[in-house]
């Protein structure tokens, strides 16, 4: 027994019984999946009739029989869910009828759309004008048998809608009971015993309205594939575009290269230039620490000359006695004299000319060091140059994959919705999503519970998951999108 079956059973018998002291009649009584007996009472007298023995019946019929209980001996008789499997329920509704005492109530529930389930068999469905037949059927044969109401009820979990009809047996003496079932039940068609007209009246069943929504939306989503697969063009065309300006960077790349190499092999013969010249101011200095070496011991003989030029004068001061003598010493001395200082003239001048020398080299050395910074300056803005294009370049590719990314996604999604089966569409939404989602997580492109589960705002929100990623999700990275996700 599906939900709403359950449900509107359980209003009709606490509306239309006393449960606490009538009697209950329930044809096709076998509990499958749930029986209406589970809302009766203890003091309440519940019979089950049904065609085979199982749980829930108290009593086994012979299909085409009339039913073994005794005529208007029981308050309410109900049949729901099994008009549909008989092959004579016109017959058995006037079985019902006969059981039901004068002022009580039979009450029918039938489906009026929905899948074949053969219960053996599976032969009718029932339509808004159903209950008004019935009741001219009834009184066609001599029974006293008024449509109280009908309704056909809105589905809910599952995808049956109810035919949902109560009838009184003989003439109404006495005030109905003050509330309907159809008040507590969303519903349409309504029809009730007051009036002639049918309030909420639909002219098509529920399903059709189930099959036009779900056209509509696949149009939609036709416009929306149209609509991602410009956005893929264009996306191709602007990484067409990438692809052309990586190319031009990449030439530009290579201008840059060669030039750089150009001013490497410049620096390399500046550098050797700069390190011959070096070893020549090393050589010149090393000659001048020898000349000037060979300078302090001319200078060092020279002030010992002097010291013994001095003696020697003093000495001569002394003897001037003794001076006609060593004249001829003092004049070789004078000479001696002589020669030291034009000695210490000359190495006075090499001197001077290595400090010449020296200065030169210099300024050689400080012109070589400074083309040397130019060429690195020059070298190292070229290499910046190359560095902030390439990561441009870079950028652009990543940008690129990404949204192309996104797009193939995208694509697999709608794909996937394009080739679900065609029958899906007249399942209830709550069963189709189901589908839907394990689908998606088969194919590998999504897994609705782990979106959940790494998203919890999502989950909190209320939202469908494949909603919220293909709306929010994809563009954000949240985790937890692809059935093989690790993240």
């Amino acid at each position: 027994m599906h939900d709403t079956a359950f449900q509107i059973g359980a209003l009709a018998m606490n509306i239309y019984a006393d449960l606490r002291v009538d009697s209950v009649l329930e044809v096709g009584s076998q509990a499958v999946n749930g029986s209406l007996r589970d809302n009766a009472l203890p003091a309440t007298h519940y019979v089950g009739i049904d065609i085979e023995d199982g749980p829930g019946v108290d009593i086994v019929s012979e299909p085409g029989k009339p039913l073994p209980v005794k005529e208007g001996s029981f308050d309410l008789v109900i049949a729901s869910s099994v008009f549909e499997h008989d092959p004579m329920f016109w017959m058995t509704f006037l079985e019902m009828c006969r059981a039901t005492r004068d002022g009580g109530y039979i009450y029918i529930n039938a489906p009026s759309n929905g899948l074949v389930h053969r219960y053996p068999e599976d032969h009718w469905r029932f339509y808004p004008d159903s209950g008004k037949a019935l009741a001219r059927w009834a009184v066609s044969q001599g029974m006293v048998v008024t449509l109280i109401e009908s309704f056909i009820a809105k589905r809910e979990k599952d995808i049956w809608n109810d035919f949902v009809a109560v009838f009184r047996k003989g003439p109404i003496t006495k005030a109905l009971p003050k509330v309907s079932i159809h008040e507590h039940v969303a519903c349409t068609d309504v029809m009730t015993w007051k009036s002639t007209e049918t309030a909420n009246p639909s002219e098509k069943p529920e399903d059709l309205d189930l099959l036009d929504q779900a056209n509509e939306r696949i149009r939609a989503a036709e416009g929306q594939l149209a609509q991602v697969t410009g956005e893929r063009e264009s996306v191709e065309r602007e990484f067409a575009d990438l692809k052309r300006r990586l190319a031009t960077v990449e030439e530009e790349r290579e201008r840059h290269f060669s030039e750089a190499s150009d001013l490497r092999s410049e620096l390399n013969l500046r550098e050797s230039e700069l390190r011959q010249r070096q070893e020549e101011i090393e050589q010149t200095s090393l000659e001048c620490a020898k000349a000037h070496t060979e300078a302090e011991r001319l200078l060092a003989e020279l002030r010992a000359q002097q010291e013994l030029n001095s003696s020697i004068l003093e000495r001569l001061r002394d003897r001037e006695l003794e001076l006609a003598r060593k004249k001829a010493d003092s004049d070789l001395l004078g000479a001696q004299l002589a020669i030291a200082e034009r000695d210490l003239a000359g190495a006075r001048d090499r001197l001077a000319s290595i400090e010449s020398r020296v200065d030169q080299m210099g300024s050689s050395l400080s012109e070589a060091r400074a083309a040397r910074n130019g060429l690195e300056q020059r070298l190292s803005a070229h290499f910046h140059e190359m560095a902030t294009l390439s990561r441009i370049v870079l950028e652009s590719q990543q940008s690129a994959i990404e949204e192309a990314d996104k797009v193939r996604q995208i694509r697999a999604f709608y794909e996937a919705a394009a080739s679900q089966p065609g029958w899906w569409s007249i399942l209830p939404r709550a069963h189709r999503s189901r589908l839907q989602k394990a689908r998606l997580r088969r194919l590998g492109l999504f897994d609705a519970g782990s979106y959940l589960g790494k998203n919890p705002d999502v989950a909190a929100a209320g939202e469908d998951p494949v909603h919220h990623y293909l709306y929010h999700g994809i563009d954000e990275q949240r985790p937890g999108g692809l059935a093989n996700d690790g993240r």
